[in-house]
């Protein structure tokens, strides 16, 4: 399915019903599939539901030239939690998408977030270019353009847990409350049955 976002981007999600809906925001030079689907995240939350969605510039999602900071990707998920008609979601990120969401939550959407493979220093064009190489994904620029030079800043504005392992260097300085997915490094985290578990009990408690 698609939402469409106030420039006009088609922002393509998938959505599962269920009680208490997770909204699933990947990281960067990735997709929802590769990211959610694939590492079994979609599976362990089928009995709460879910939002899995596509960001800008990535996967079934249009391509535009612009439109890539992480307040106006916040403004995309906007558009995706209002045409699956729902006003409030728990929220679980990677990397990138920690940015987005940060965003996200300060718009009174979400109740609780879990942020993982992230840190509290900016996201560098570098790192970003870097990783672009390693997941041998199309050109990202404008994404890099948008974002670099982000990062989260001030007090988290709903409750929190940060989660990455501890081989994952773009996340060395993750702040408390924090989860460690054991010897894990930022491209195998995803997947850790630790992280799933943490998101679990976290937002049920």
């Amino acid at each position: 399915m698609y939402a469409t976002a106030g420039d006009g981007t088609k922002i393509w999600y998938e959505s599962a019903p269920g009680p208490r809906p997770v909204l699933l925001v990947h990281g960067f030079a990735s997709d929802s599939r590769r990211m959610w689907t694939d590492t079994g995240w979609t599976r362990a939350l089928a009995d709460m539901g879910y939002v899995a969605v596509d960001l800008r510039g990535h996967g079934q999602s249009d391509k535009p030239a612009e439109g890539y900071s992480p307040e106006n990707m916040a403004r995309d998920l906007v558009a995706v939690l209002d045409a699956a008609e729902l006003s409030e979601v728990d929220m679980v990120t990677y990397s990138m998408g920690g940015l987005v969401g940060w965003q996200l939550a300060k718009l009174g959407r979400v109740r609780r977030m879990v942020l993982g493979g992230i840190g509290g220093k900016p996201a560098s064009r570098e790192d970003m270019l870097r990783v672009q190489e390693l997941l041998g994904g199309q050109d990202l620029s404008a994404c890099i353009d948008g974002v670099a030079g982000s990062r989260i800043e001030g007090e988290a504005p709903v409750p929190v847990l940060f989660a990455a392992g501890e081989e994952d260097e773009f996340a060395a300085d993750a702040p408390e409350p924090f989860v460690s997915l054991g010897k894990r490094n930022h491209f195998n985290a995803v997947s850790s049955r630790v992280f799933k578990q943490a998101a679990l009990e976290f937002f049920g408690s």
